[in-house]
């Protein structure tokens, strides 16, 4: 449990053994307050991108099959069955689904979950219920629900609470403010089959006749 008085970041860090030894260790001591874990990359990088303008207002799902640019407001779901690149500098109301691209998040999600195929960055505010991604995670705004990812970065400007759920990788750094409870997924055990018991053949024994003498 991490608490807002908290002085100092740890980092957790599995080794994707059998074992999966923890090593904790205090990190990020020489990093600035205002400067990211990681240089932040906008999600959206094609030229092929559908812009919502800002000042536009939708109501109503919103399916893409290319990158989506939203900087106006939608109440409603935004889904792909693509590899598309979704990033918010509006406000949007609903879940947010791209099957094999990337979330950016630099306005706002409220009351909304979040699934990418690659990775996940909240640079604004995150007010839902669950955020799971195959690839990274990085929060460097507000957030407020689950967090599930492989690898976990929760940035120096970072403030929020809720569960994380992480598999390889975790790291809050110094100077944020995050209430928070912290575990490590657990692959799924293989089901092991046993061969089915054999059954008994059922014989019948053989009537031998037997001729007097």
């Amino acid at each position: 449990m991490f608490n807002k008085r908290s002085l100092y970041a740890e980092q957790i860090k599995t080794t994707g053994n059998k074992n999966k030894e923890h090593e904790k260790n205090k990190l990020m001591e020489d990093v600035p307050k205002d400067v990211p874990v990681r240089p932040s990359e906008t999600a959206v990088r094609s030229s092929n991108v559908n812009k919502i303008l800002k000042g536009s207002k939708l109501t109503g799902d919103i399916n893409v099959t290319c990158d989506l640019e939203l900087s106006g407001d939608v109440e409603g779901n935004i889904t792909s069955m693509e590899n598309s690149n979704i990033l918010i500098k509006g406000v949007c109301k609903g879940n947010i689904e791209t099957k094999e691209g990337s979330v950016d998040i630099e306005g706002e999600l409220r009351g909304g979950n979040i699934t990418a195929g690659k990775d996940v960055k909240i640079s604004g505010k995150f007010n839902g219920g669950e955020i799971k991604a195959v690839g990274r995670i990085f929060i460097d705004g507000e957030f407020n629900g689950k967090l599930e990812g492989n690898d976990i970065e929760i940035g120096a400007n970072s403030s929020g609470k809720g569960e994380i759920f992480y598999k390889e990788y975790i790291s809050i750094s110094r100077g944020a403010m995050v209430d928070v409870q912290i575990s490590q997924t657990k692959e799924a055990l293989k089901e092991v089959k046993i061969a089915p018991k054999t059954k008994a053949a059922n014989v019948k024994p053989v009537k031998q006749s037997v001729e007097g003498k």
